[in-house]
């Protein structure tokens, strides 16, 4: 019983580094019902957020998934950059 109900629970990955500026982190949903947008959507998130922790702009998002169907535990990766904000242009007087 204690298997089950552990194998139902959903994880969030750290975000890791990947090279300069680019990162990952994967959303698995366990055994819990969620459609694929919904899990997608939890990692992209996720990822905006680390982004904007930064001070920075999440950008150029590549998601994947292991396409997982049933009662298989469903899991996406996003591969993403953190790019510099752009200035706001400069006030003339």
């Amino acid at each position: 019983m204690l298997v089950l109900f552990l194998a139902a629970c959903s994880s969030m990955s750290e975000v890791t580094p990947v090279a300069k500026n680019q990162y990952t982190v994967s959303y698995n949903a366990g055994m819990k019902a969620a459609t694929w947008v919904e899990i997608k959507n939890q990692a992209r998130e996720r990822a905006r957020q680390y982004c904007e922790a930064q001070g920075r702009k999440f950008a150029r998002p590549e998601i994947t998934s292991n396409h997982a169907t049933g009662l298989m535990p469903k899991k996406a990766v996003v591969t993403f950059y953190c790019d510099e904000k752009p200035q706001p242009p400069a006030e003339k007087n």
